[in-house]
């Protein structure tokens, strides 16, 4: 058996460690069912953590609601005792306000995905540290 200490290796270095690591990639409505589920909360008790509607729940774990914004997200995440950025929207979310940022960073990201540009130099200290 593997000592519960020892963290699997990551597929995504990036990415915080959770236990729950098979979630992460899921969007929000799959990845909020699936937290509820292995922490056996029910609506009622995630309302309660949250002071959300036990209906507005359920209705984002089936996607009949838009995935909140990230004061909402927050709030869910904290309940569940997860960091906000365990949720693909809310990082999706960090990602595409750094991007608006910065003009150079979004055209270089651009090239690099879309016309299959190589990653320059000066790229590679873009993502290391954008300008704001």
């Amino acid at each position: 058996m593997a000592d519960p200490q020892t963290k699997p290796p990551h597929d995504h270095e990036a990415l915080p460690y959770y236990p729950a690591r098979h979630l992460l990639l899921e969007r929000f409505p799959d990845a909020l069912k699936g937290l509820m589920e292995e922490r056996h909360l029910t609506y009622r008790q995630m309302a309660y953590k949250t002071r959300l509607s036990a209906g507005y729940l359920n209705h984002l774990t089936r996607g009949t609601r838009p995935v909140p914004a990230d004061p909402v997200v927050r709030t869910i995440a904290s309940a569940l005792r997860v960091e906000p950025d365990f949720f693909l929207e809310y990082r999706l979310r960090r990602v595409i306000a750094l991007i608006e940022g910065s003009i150079r960073l979004t055209d270089a990201l651009y090239n690099i995905l879309l016309q299959h540009a190589p990653v320059s130099d000066e790229m590679k200290g873009m993502l290391e540290k954008p300008d704001k």
